[in-house]
């Protein structure tokens, strides 16, 4: 496989195995007989296997557990969005409440980039779809409940910090190392921010501070930033 593209065996320094199947692990499969490979040439060589986390929503998924916020939020666009009538009416509403928004980001299947949107934009504009969903006779009852919208609050600010690293990680001309550096750093950053969460510091996170989560809240978010980092770490 190399030497098909020019690269030599021992100058090899990285390999992403987002596109391997799960069972050519790296102890396993193909990426075991790449790194024997590369100790054959050099023992001091070390391959770094980068998991491809480009699709990142299968960890927020697993770890996260925020899919009784995203279901609601599709629910919401999903409503608003196909039906032409009330599409125009909720363009209506917005004008008259003179928001920034003209429009909604519309979920069908789970895109981490435009999920991230769609979640921002459903928080800030969660009291006119709600008055909007109660004039057609279709409240929402959990953009009421609390705790929901603390949920709601934790899943703008991570999957906007996810999708942060997302964008660095595909610039154009990065090499390995600073791929896993970008990754090393996120993974500190998880760290922080549970810590911070713990004592209720949410300088990093304004929008569930915006929420105003009680201490047990606070206290599951940070664990599932904690499982996040422990994902993050099998890299």
């Amino acid at each position: 496989m190399f030497g098909h593209v020019g690269t030599k065996m021992g100058q090899a320094g990285g390999c992403d195995n987002g596109w391997l199947s799960k069972s050519n692990g790296k102890n396993i499969g193909l990426l075991k007989r790449m790194q024997d490979k590369v100790t054959e040439i050099d023992p001091e060589q070390k391959l770094v296997f980068l998991h491809c986390i480009i699709h990142q929503e299968v960890l927020c998924k697993s770890e996260l557990k925020i899919n009784h916020v995203v279901d609601v939020v599709a629910k919401i666009v999903n409503f608003i969005r196909p039906r032409a009538l009330n599409h125009r009416q909720f363009v209506s509403l917005l004008e008259e409440n003179e928001t920034e928004h003209r429009d909604k980001d519309y979920h069908t299947a789970v895109r981490w980039l435009s999920l991230g949107k769609m979640l921002k934009s459903v928080w800030d504009l969660k009291e006119e779809i709600q008055d909007f969903c109660v004039k057609k006779g279709n409240g929402i009852p959990q953009l009421s409940d609390t705790d929901w919208i603390a949920d709601l609050g934790f899943a703008v600010d991570v999957t906007a910090l996810m999708n942060e690293l997302n964008v660095k990680l595909q610039c154009k001309g990065l090499f390995v190392h600073e791929l896993y550096n970008l990754v090393k750093a996120f993974m500190r950053k998880l760290q922080l921010l549970s810590t911070q969460m713990e004592d209720n510091i949410l300088t990093h996170l304004p929008t569930l501070k915006e929420a105003a989560p009680s201490a047990d809240h606070l206290h599951r978010d940070s664990s599932m930033l904690e499982a996040l980092h422990g994902e993050f770490s099998r890299l």
